[in-house]
Formats: structure tokens, C-alpha cells, sequence
């Protein structure tokens, strides 16, 4: 019995390794979609500023009910934190692009608006080639790695 439970602890190892390893593949795709949820975000922003000339605490309580935003009482646009999922750079400059909302003529605001959209689908561009470069990379390594560990305990 001592054998068996040795030998099923032993094959567990790189079972608990692949799966760390989805666990960072999870942790890419979240933040990929972080992203994407960001530039649409923007996107929508600006449609409703350029076309409705929508004022942004109208626009915000907007996007709250829709379910886009989370709702936070005597929250505005300008206060909106960014995405956990977020780096650390894409999250100052979330942060940058929101701040700055309402500061300008509908014109510059839309601008504005259309760089920082560039500036998230550039961070998207760079995101998904980091993926793709270490597509199932992690997985790999987990299994490796939990295979190591139950080969040093045989």
C-alpha cells in the first residue's frame, strides 16, 4: 500500500506541474482580454462624446447600468481605476487617459481619446506576441519541472 501511494504521489508531481503552467497561461489570456476590454472601452467613450456629445457623469452612469463599468457611488470617469490585469505601465497610463477626460473641446477630447486607443492596441500588439512567442512554453515547463521533482523523489 506504502508503494502505491508512493507512486501515485510520484505521477501527481508533474499533473500539479502542467497545471501551474495553465495557470500562467490563464493569467496571459486574462490579460489580454483586460486589453481589449480597455479599447473598446475607449472606443465607446468616444463615439458617445463625438456623436451625442454625451457630458461624462451622464456617460458614466451610462456605462454602469449597461454592466461596462463598475458602479461606484459618487464615482466618475476620471476616478475609474484601472484593471488589475493591467502591467504596471498600461495601468499609469490608463490612469493618464482617464484623469484627463473633460478637459478639453469635443475635438481634442476625441483626439486624445484616438491616441490613447493607439497607445492600448500597441500594448495589445506587444501582448499577444509575447503569448504566441511562449505558446504552451509554460505548460512545458510545469511538466518538466514536476517531472524533475518526482524523479528526485524516486
Amino acid at each position: 500500500m506504502s508503494s502505491f501511494l508512493r507512486g501515485f504521489s510520484l505521477l501527481l508531481l508533474p499533473l500539479c506541474g502542467w497545471l501551474a503552467g495553465d495557470a500562467v497561461q490563464a493569467k496571459t489570456t486574462l490579460h489580454l482580454a483586460a486589453l481589449q476590454r480597455t479599447i473598446a472601452l475607449l472606443q465607446r467613450i468616444r463615439q458617445e462624446i463625438q456623436y451625442r456629445r454625451a457630458d461624462l457623469q451622464s456617460l458614466y452612469r451610462q456605462l454602469c447600468r449597461e454592466g461596462l463599468l463598475p458602479q461606484v457611488p459618487g464615482g466618475t470617469l476620471q476616478q475609474l481605476p484601472a484593471p488589475e490585469r493591467l502591467s504596471a505601465a498600461e495601468r499609469a497610463c490608463f490612469t493618464e487617459c482617464f484623469g484627463g477626460l473633460g478637459r478639453a473641446e469635443t475635438a481634442q477630447e476625441c483626439e486624445r481619446l484616438d491616441y490613447y486607443t493607439a497607445r492600448f492596441e500597441d500594448y495589445l500588439q506587444q501582448a499577444r506576441r509575447a503569448a504566441q512567442r511562449q505558446a504552451g512554453l509554460p505548460h512545458r515547463l510545469g511538466l518538466a519541472g514536476g517531472m524533475m521533482l518526482a524523479l528526485l523523489f524516486l
